[in-house]
């Protein structure tokens, strides 16, 4: 397991500054990436990046919300916190702070060879080990036994490819702990 610190991610302001990106990894390589999950603050109305052949999935965790439009193809207000929103990257369209900046966690991943799963955990389980994962700490603490023992706070987390984990386990460390788990997986 790889480890991350939200405040330690390097920052990238998005062209127009309309916000910034912190990458958490992406997978295998930038500019080509199979999958890549990463933070996004948006402080303006402007431009949402077009990704072909990628579907996107958007989690709000800060702000009132923001609306997603492509005419034709997408009008959506991300207003809930901690509820997925999936979507095509196909389409060109355009963010709209419904009420000041907000901070959203994303995914992408390659059509067709990749799927992302997102969930909220709150008890103690087992890892995938036979894909990739991405954990984020939304509150409390939590611990992950397995080759080490990594624990995380909140805006911690980690991730993992499938030759990396042979085992593992993850537990909450203190009550209402909770975490964002994504589960990548190859299709087919």
């Amino acid at each position: 397991m790889k480890s991350f610190d939200y405040a330690a991610l390097p920052r990238e302001q998005w062209a127009g500054g309309i916000g910034e990106v912190r990458d958490i990894v992406c997978w295998p390589v930038a500019d080509d990436f199979a999958w890549r999950v990463c933070f996004t603050s948006i402080q303006q109305n402007g431009p949402l990046g077009q990704f072909p052949d990628i579907d996107r999935a958007m989690v709000l965790l800060k702000g009132k919300g923001v609306r997603l439009t492509s005419p034709g193809f997408l009008e959506h207000e991300l207003v809930e916190k901690m509820k997925p929103f999936y979507f095509s990257g196909d389409v060109r369209g355009q963010v709209e702070l419904l009420d000041g900046p907000v901070q959203c966690f994303n995914i992408m991943t390659r059509r067709p060879d990749w799927t992302a799963e997102i969930s909220f955990v709150t008890d103690a389980r087992n890892l995938p080990t036979s894909h990739s994962g991405v954990l984020y700490v939304l509150k409390g603490r939590w611990e992950m036994t397995g080759t080490n023992v990594v624990q995380f706070a909140f805006g911690q987390g980690g991730y993992w490819f499938p030759d990396d984990m042979r085992k593992g386990a993850l537990k909450p460390l203190v009550p209402d702990s909770q975490l964002l788990w994504v589960d990548l997986h190859p299709d087919g």
